[in-house]
């Protein structure tokens, strides 16, 4: 055995002791950070009721509801690779005034895997109709807030409903996202230039990946969530919370879901948005960075506001709860007020 081999099996047992004491100190961070509490209380306990809604093509779409009956309908669509959980933070905050309807995507969290494999952006669309249908009082019109997939969603469905936009929905939230060009404009990793040709081919294959995750958390997986997910004054607690659902998220999903939005365009289907939308973006989105948000507010028919929070990355819902929270009140608020008789 030669020197060099010795010193690699010596290092083996120090690599490992350090492992553990970063796992130990990630750790107890996570427990001494404030927001912990409330990213473990549970949203069972909130739920006025689960509605199991059945998709166009027979996909079962797990749905829960919140809030008073008769209060305005607010419905909340999560993105790619999380859970309606993401929206814990809005949903314990607005759920004793307002009525909220949050669901899981196809295939996300406790929703079924879709019978057919389809995975399109079209298909995410007739989902949210299929949520709209079952869970909006007949005759109101509902305020649609969407996060990264779940807002490209929320156009995708305007784009296959122009007509009804505005009968059926009374104020749209764009949280996070982007309409196309999502490669490219992404800043997870710099291209050098003699690799720009490559770069869409190599963002489609790692947005499209089923290769399986690991099961449990560790202090890479954690660097790793912080710095694709996450800004850098995201908390302990909450850049946990996040990298639990992304390693819960089935393989099928991410990968069906990822190669979907790696090719989506719905640059043209913004114009079908005609009701008063606001816009969020943090500041620090590696994954849709503010070039998307900036471009859909000065596309969109009827902007209302457009918010870009300073230090905040893709994940705003939980980074920026208090501020995703004020503009959906903000939002909903105006809808109401326009909504009353002169």
């Amino acid at each position: 055995m030669n020197a060099a081999v010795k010193v690699a099996l010596a290092a083996v047992p120090l690599a490992g002791v350090a492992w553990e004491r970063q796992r130990r100190a990630d750790r107890r961070a996570i427990e001494a950070d404030p927001l912990k509490a409330m990213l473990d209380t549970p949203l069972e306990d909130r739920v006025k009721e689960v509605v199991e809604v059945v998709a166009a093509d027979g996909t079962t779409l797990h749905t829960e509801v919140f809030g008073p009956d008769g209060a305005p309908t607010v419905v909340l669509v999560h993105g790619w690779t999380c859970t309606l959980e993401i929206w814990t933070h809005q949903i314990q905050a607005l759920d004793s005034d307002l009525r909220l309807v949050a669901f899981d995507l196809r295939g996300h969290g406790r929703s079924a895997r879709p019978p057919g494999g389809d995975w399109s952006i079209e298909a995410l669309a007739t989902d949210l109709d299929a949520v709209l249908r079952a869970c909006v009082p007949e005759g109101e019109r509902a305020v649609v807030a969407g996060h990264s997939l779940g807002a490209m969603t929320t156009v995708a469905w305007a784009d296959q409903h122009a007509a009804e936009v505005s009968e059926r929905l009374a104020g749209a939230a764009l949280i996070s996202t982007g309409l196309g060009d999502l490669i490219t404009e992404s800043l997870l990793i710099g291209t050098p230039r003699p690799l720009q040709r490559v770069r869409g081919t190599v963002g489609r294959a790692f947005l499209g990946a089923r290769a399986p995750l690991p099961r449990i958390t560790t202090p890479l997986s954690n660097r790793v969530i912080h710095y694709i997910a996450c800004g850098p004054s995201a908390s302990p607690a909450t850049v946990a919370f996040c990298e639990k659902m992304v390693l819960g998220c089935r393989r099928e999903a991410r990968g069906g879901c990822g190669a979907t939005v790696s090719g989506v365009d719905l640059r043209e289907a913004l114009k079908d948005l005609a009701l008063p939308t606001l816009v969020i973006v943090g500041e620090k989105d590696r994954l849709t960075p503010p070039v998307h948000a900036r471009a859909m507010a000065d596309n969109l028919p009827d902007v209302i506001d457009y918010v870009e929070l300073p230090r905040i990355g893709h994940m705003t819902p939980l980074e920026a709860p208090d501020e995703v929270t004020a503009s959906i009140r903000r939002l909903t608020a105006r809808a109401v007020e326009h909504a009353q008789p002169a």
